[in-house]
This record gives structure tokens, sequence and C-alpha cells, in this order.
């Protein structure tokens, strides 16, 4: 598989911490970016274009649940992952019902992330190719 560019977008600044070092221990996947918080996420997916953004809900700034239809609206083939600590039910089909293509829990993310990632990134390659 090629290298998938991911943008972190969280304002925990020891999760973000975390997860980018989570992520650039994996050959397949570049983090291009980090943004503490959503009110900025779009500006900067804009000028870094990754193929995946991982969006936390629970934002102070801009909660991810309306940071989501933003970023779809101005990046229509990013392919979105809601990475959260919210994991219920109703956040998982808000999250998909705003724009998101995936939805992983914060406990779960070391098994559940990067089949996640690549799930998207490579549906996302493939509509792109048609």
């Amino acid at each position: 598989m090629s290298t998938v560019s991911v943008l972190l977008v969280d304002d925990n600044p020891i999760f973000l911490h975390c997860a980018k070092r989570f992520l650039q221990k994996r050959r397949d996947v570049i983090v291009v970016g980090t943004v503490s918080g959503g009110k900025w996420a779009v500006d900067l997916a804009q000028n870094l274009k990754p193929d995946v953004a991982l969006i936390d809900l629970s934002m102070s700034d801009l909660p991810g649940l309306e940071l989501i239809p933003l970023l779809r609206a101005a990046l229509p083939e990013i392919g979105i992952i809601a990475l959260t600590l919210l994991d219920t039910d109703d956040y998982r089909n808000a999250a998909l019902a705003a724009g998101a293509d995936g939805f992983v829990s914060k406990n779960t993310m070391n098994t559940d992330l990067m089949p996640t990632i690549q799930r998207i990134a490579q549906f996302d390659k493939a509509a792109l190719a048609h």
C-alpha cells in the first residue's frame, strides 16, 4: 500500500503528541500536520491536502460534529475518521451522518485505527480512479 498522509485534529495536546508518535511508527503513514482544535482545521487541511483527517468529536472551540461537515464541504475527497472517547451508538451515528467515513474509539485505537485508515484511504483512491 502507498503512503497515507494524515492530519490530526484534537484539542488535547498530550493526545496529539501520543497519536502522532503512534502513527509515526508506521511506514505507510505520514503525519502531515496537527492542529489543537477545530477552528483552524479546515484552513490547515486545505493547505496540506491530507488523505485522511482524524477528528476528535469533543473539542471546546469547534466540536467535531460541527467541523466534519465544514471539512467535507471544503475537501470532498478527504477521508474523515472520528477518533473519540465518546464511543456510543448515538455519537457514531451522528459522526457518520455529519460526513465522517469512519469512527474509532480512542480506547481501541491500538487495534482499530490503522485498519480504518487503510480501508478509507483505499476506498478514496479507488473512488478517485473511476
